[in-house]
C-alpha cells in the first residue's frame, strides 16, 4: 500500500470513529459569539486618549468578529479581505485561502453581514483592506476580549465553533467543508463530527423518541 493510500485510510478510520463532546477542539459557541459582540459594543476603551477613535474601533472589531464567525476562515485570510472581494449583488465574499496556495473560496453571506459591511465602508470611507493590521495583532485583539469574559480565546476557535454549530444544526458535512475551504469533507468529519445527546435526540425524533 502506498504512503498516500495508507494516510488516507488512517484519516478515514479517525473520521469514522464515534466521538463525543470531549473530543471537540476548543471552540466558540454561538452564545460565546453573542457575548463577544456585546463586549465589543460595551467596552469603554479607557486607554484611548483620542475618544473620536473609539466608535471606529468598536465597529471595526465587531466586523472582525462577524467575519470570523460567519465565514469560518483562517485569520490570515480574514484580515486580507478587501473591498473588491465583496460582491453585494451576488451576496458573496471571496476568500483567498493561503494554506491551499491561493485557492479562491466564494462564500455566500447573510444580508445582515452585507449591511454591516456597507455601513462600515460608508461611515469610514473604506477602500482596500478592512483590517489594516497583522495576524499577530488580530490574535491580541481577540484574546483581549476573551480575557474580559474569562475565556482563553484565539481566532481559530471561531472557525471550529462555526463548523460545530453548523453540524449540530444538520448542515451537510460537504457544505461545511466547502465553506471552511477544506479540500475533503473527511477533514470536517474528522475534527468536528461528534454525537451529543441533543444530536442523537434530534436524529431519532419521530422515529424512536
Amino acid at each position: 500500500m502506498s504512503e498516500g493510500r495508507d494516510l488516507q485510510m488512517r484519516n478515514l478510520r479517525m473520521a469514522m470513529r464515534i466521538k463525543d463532546e470531549s473530543d471537540l477542539p476548543p471552540h466558540v459557541t454561538y452564545n460565546d459569539y453573542m457575548s463577544l459582540l456585546n463586549e465589543v459594543e460595551n467596552n469603554e476603551y479607557h486607554r484611548y486618549l483620542n475618544k473620536k477613535l473609539v466608535p471606529y474601533l468598536k465597529d471595526r472589531n465587531k466586523l472582525l468578529m462577524e467575519f470570523m464567525w460567519e465565514l469560518g476562515g483562517r485569520i490570515s485570510d480574514i484580515i486580507s479581505i478587501k473591498t473588491g472581494d465583496i460582491d453585494f449583488e451576488k451576496k458573496i465574499i471571496t476568500l483567498v485561502v493561503k494554506k491551499r496556495h491561493g485557492f479562491i473560496n466564494n462564500i455566500p453571506v447573510s444580508d445582515s453581514l452585507l449591511l454591516e459591511i456597507s455601513n462600515f465602508m460608508r461611515k469610514y470611507n473604506v477602500n482596500g483592506r478592512y483590517f489594516n493590521f497583522t495576524r499577530q495583532r488580530a490574535w491580541e485583539i481577540v484574546k483581549g476580549y476573551g480575557n474580559k469574559l474569562g475565556m482563553d480565546l484565539h481566532p481559530h476557535m471561531f472557525r471550529h465553533g462555526l463548523a460545530i454549530y453548523l453540524l449540530q444544526h444538520g448542515v451537510s458535512d460537504k457544505i461545511i467543508a466547502r465553506r471552511l475551504g477544506h479540500s475533503n469533507a473527511l477533514t470536517t468529519i474528522k475534527y468536528y463530527m461528534v454525537i451529543t445527546p441533543e444530536v442523537e435526540r434530534e436524529a431519532l425524533r419521530g422515529i424512536l423518541l
